[in-house]
């Protein structure tokens, strides 16, 4: 069972104003909760250190449920997220469409830590309207909009890991060499690989790896926003929720942490070759073994300007900590048209100026 959101249910006066009883909101520019009545600002605890948890199955499923967090759900495009319920979401960050409806659904964990927005977001708004008009192909019609209810703040949902390694290694690597000889005059260069059986040990430890655990957001794009600035990491409170969405993680941590796990075995592959100077590997076999493993779940600010071309969503992305932009946008067939076209007049002119100087 579903229901169309009621501001009265919620709404409560924990999030009222204690000057004039309007509602509280989670101001990034100062980082209080400010009145948007009469700018009253509250201060927002820090929470102290943030403390990594140790990833054993019973610390997990003994993880403290959100009861704070109510599930939004967008009948428009899908998107879930979560609210704290004394907050009003009126529409979807990420089609902008007003078909928002709370739903039963539980909102599962609640986040260890949160990285609280560092940018403004018309700081933000202006990295993202700059970079889409350095975009020469997309169309100019897109350049000019500027919609400011099109660009919003949200918390994107992630894990983070951290983990020991130690790692048994053995394999056939291969180092390229280049030679050049002189055959009547004239560099012949030939190329060949040089392989060699490599083993040993490889110890190495990584944290707070981030893994994208939302479906809204994809993993490749999320990648690409990265890093996220771990010094301003803080203890989770409601209060940064305050009028901002989080997007609802739908990857299970284990699944997660197999990614981690995988980006581990990459960047292990990737040390070896480093170490014994190859360039191919033939065969490598990796026997890593975790200890110290950790996690967290946290929430990471990020901003999305949401447009429809030609009834097509395309969102793009803005990392809230350093402004860095990512996301796919339209290309006008006009333009990549008369660029071929100015291309191959081009290149004519000069095959023909060519022919008749020859």
């Amino acid at each position: 069972m579903e229901e169309f959101i009621d501001e009265r249910q919620v709404r409560t006066d924990a999030n009222k104003c204690p000057q004039c009883g309007s509602e509280l909101t989670y101001d990034i520019e100062t980082g209080n909760l400010k009145c948007g009545h009469c700018g009253h600002a509250v201060e927002v605890d820090d929470g102290g250190a943030v403390v990594r948890r140790a990833m054993t199955d019973e610390i997990i499923k003994s993880h403290e449920q959100w009861k704070e967090g109510a599930v939004f759900r967008c009948n428009n495009c899908g998107a879930k997220g979560v609210l704290d319920k004394k907050s009003l979401s009126k529409c979807c960050a990420f089609c902008g469409s007003p078909k928002v409806v709370c739903t039963q659904e539980l909102a599962g964990i609640k986040p260890d830590s949160v990285i609280p927005f560092q940018i403004t977001r018309e700081s933000a708004r202006a990295r993202f309207l700059k970079w889409l008009k350095s975009k020469f192909f997309a169309p100019g019609k897109l350049k000019k909009m500027d919609k400011d209810e099109q660009f919003n703040a949200i918390y994107g949902s992630s894990w983070s890991f951290s983990s020991n390694t130690n790692t048994r290694y053995s394999g056939t690597l291969g180092r390229r060499e280049t030679r050049t000889r002189y055959v009547n005059g004239r560099a012949q260069t030939t190329s060949t690989v040089r392989y060699f059986r490599v083993s040993g040990d490889i110890q190495q430890n990584y944290r707070d790896f981030f893994v994208h655990s939302g479906d809204q957001i994809q993993s490749k794009t999320f990648d690409k926003l990265k890093p996220f600035n771990l010094s301003h990491l803080k203890v989770y409170r409601q209060e940064y929720l305050a009028g901002i969405f989080a997007e609802h993680y739908s990857r299970a941590i284990d699944v997660c942490f197999n990614d981690f796990a995988n980006f581990i075995k990459r960047d292990l592959r990737n040390r070896i070759m480093r170490k014994h100077n190859a360039d191919v590997v033939q065969s490598l076999n990796l026997n890593t073994a975790y200890s110290d493993k950790a996690f967290n779940y946290v929430l990471l600010p990020v901003y999305i300007a949401n447009y429809s071309w030609k009834n097509k969503l395309f969102n793009f992305f803005v990392n809230g900590t350093n402004g860095k932009v990512v996301g796919k946008y339209p290309k006008s067939g006009w333009k990549i048209f008369f660029t071929i076209f100015g291309i191959a007049v081009l290149a004519g002119a000069a095959v023909l100026g060519f022919l008749l100087l020859s």
